[in-house]
């Protein structure tokens, strides 16, 4: 096998592979091999047809499968040969002469860039403080979370804060519409749930209390099939409940699992300075890596580029729920996207490809034990058998990534505790 290399540009390599005959040959063979057991054509019993009929029949597929399988069994090899390690799939391109059998395989690769300074990085930060307020705003979280829900007593109906449920009917044009009821619906009065027009009809009615109101609904609504229509609405009020707040004292801290209203705001006020300091550790963490990437030029691979937005805008439209869009609408809406996604992924391959030479020049790379560490965390955090994580990152393909994650965090700490870090005064 004969290789060579030609740079592109900064971010790409032309690698040649040319293939002795008789690799090319046994590799043809095999695959006139196993078609001749395969193949069933008319007038022939299996295993006998000729290799000039199987020759017609299936050239297509045999030139198709002999390209696939010279790229398959020798591009690592190649590459290795090379000493090029593409950032992406290679495309590959095959030589069409005669009597040279090959292909070329066109890399994106990681740029050669002189690195920036990167010990003693000048970070600025703010000092981490908690507040009487935001420990009286956590206390005043947990009142809401232990509330109760009781049933509203007194004759005043519903008002604003109440949780009411309602049944409702909608119909248009005198018929009822199936998809627009519900036979209980609950609801927080005051929270923009509902349009304006229905949750003021709601407020006021008393439990058994039946009204209707007519509703026109705007152009823009979600719903295509009640958009711009006018619908009445039959409503009847089931219920009332209000929302208990427990009173905070020491029973209340015991309830919490703290000896009393002292030891809850302390532990309070810790568990705000945990999250502080987190938060403070990545703000640092984007901070040194801003500097580093706005400090060097570093040129983008464009297929990467397209594949990094492709994910995330992949990602997007499982996440955004575009049933009720129109296809004009889908589009502008990946179009807008589009725009926001392309310098998010551009920073993060910056971000990779500094970090990664950063790491490369110090030498930080995976210990043997760092990926079971890693995996044994993330079990316990989430409460899962060892086996079934570390079964679901092999099964999905994504050990890579993880060990990729946990070289990237060394070099972020690294490069932390390399940092200046000065707290605001």
């Amino acid at each position: 096998m004969k290789v060579e290399v030609e740079n592109l540009d900064s971010v790409r390599k032309k690698v040649e592979v040319i293939l002795p005959e008789e690799t090319v040959k046994e590799l043809e063979e095999k695959i006139y091999e196993e078609l001749k057991k395969g193949a069933k054509i008319k007038g022939f019993r299996p295993g006998k047809v000729p290799r000039s009929i199987i020759s017609t029949y299936y050239k297509d597929y045999i030139n198709d499968e002999l390209k696939k399988r010279m790229v398959q069994s020798t591009m690592a090899e190649a590459l290795s040969e090379a000493k090029v390690d593409p950032v992406i799939e290679p495309v590959a391109d095959f030589i069409e002469e005669e009597g040279r059998h090959g292909y070329t395989l066109e890399c994106e690769i990681a740029p050669e860039i002189e690195l920036p300074t990167y010990k003693g990085l000048e970070i600025e930060v703010e000092a981490i403080k908690v507040t009487d307020e935001e420990v009286e705003n956590r206390i005043e979280g947990l009142r809401q979370m232990h509330a109760e829900m009781v049933t509203k007593e007194g004759d005043t109906g519903a008002q604003k804060g109440d949780f009411a449920v309602i049944k409702y009917q909608g119909y248009l044009n005198g018929k009822p519409l199936k998809d627009v009821s519900t036979e209980a619906y609950p609801i927080e009065l005051g929270n923009a749930q509902l349009m304006p027009e229905f949750e003021n009809t709601i407020i006021g009615m008393k439990v058994g209390e039946e009204k209707e109101i007519e509703i026109k609904f705007p152009e823009n609504y979600p719903d295509k099939g009640i958009a711009s229509k006018t619908i009445l609405f039959n409503v009847l009020l089931k219920e009332i409940k209000e929302k208990r707040l427990p009173e905070v004292n020491d029973e209340f801290a015991k309830d919490l699992s703290f000896e009393n209203m002292k030891s809850l705001k302390d532990g309070l006020k810790q568990e705000i300075e945990k999250e502080k300091e987190v938060a403070r550790r990545k703000s640092i963490a984007q901070k040194m890596v801003d500097t580093l990437i706005h400090g060097v030029d570093i040129p983008i691979p464009k297929r990467l580029l397209e594949k990094r937005v492709d994910m995330m805008m992949e990602d997007a439209r499982q996440r955004f729920k575009a049933d009720s869009l129109t296809e004009e609408e889908k589009r502008n809406l990946e179009g807008n996207f589009k725009k926001e996604f392309e310098p998010r992924a551009e920073e993060r391959i910056k971000t990779d490809i500094i970090l990664s030479k950063i790491a490369e020049k110090e030498d930080i790379k995976l210990e043997d034990n760092d990926v079971h560490e890693r995996i044994k965390k993330i079990a316990e955090d989430t409460k899962r058998a060892y086996d079934d994580i570390k079964s679901f990152y092999e099964n999905y393909n994504l050990m890579d990534g993880l060990k990729h994650t946990i070289v990237e965090e060394k070099t972020i700490n690294f490069l932390r505790d390399n940092a200046i870090i000065k707290e605001k005064p």
